[in-house]
């Protein structure tokens, strides 16, 4: 089973790909997303699917900076917080976001789902 840093990796890859269907798929169905660049709070997949679908059109594509996680419940949940960069591009040119994050994750049989996901511009 991947390590919730890994799942954290394997999500930032998802997000370079700049699929946004396969970035709610990480998500689960109730899922809460306070996106980057977003002014609403986002419940279910579906909602979490429509931030995503305009957030692509940025071709977001970034890096990890810092992680910290904490484990609980036996391994059943994982919240990780930490900071990452992305390259966004707006209006044809590059731009570099430095953000924070906060992903509240939940073990379902093997694999990582996020439950909750709050990401915010760095001051």
């Amino acid at each position: 089973m991947k390590t919730p840093r890994d799942f954290i990796q394997e999500w930032m890859d998802t997000v370079c790909l700049n699929d946004s269907n396969s970035i709610a798929s990480l998500y689960k169905e109730d899922a809460v997303l306070l996106g980057t660049l977003d002014k609403s709070v986002r419940k279910g997949r579906g909602l979490v699917k429509e931030y995503f679908d305009f957030f692509v059109k940025l071709k977001p594509c970034g890096k990890i900076t810092e992680l910290v996680e904490e484990d609980y419940e036996n391994g059943r949940f994982c919240v990780v917080n930490g900071t990452y960069d992305f390259n966004l591009t707006e209006n044809d040119e590059q731009v570099v976001a430095p953000a924070r994050f906060t992903f509240v994750l939940e073990r379902i049989g093997t694999k990582w789902m996020i439950q909750s996901h709050y990401s915010s511009k760095q001051p």
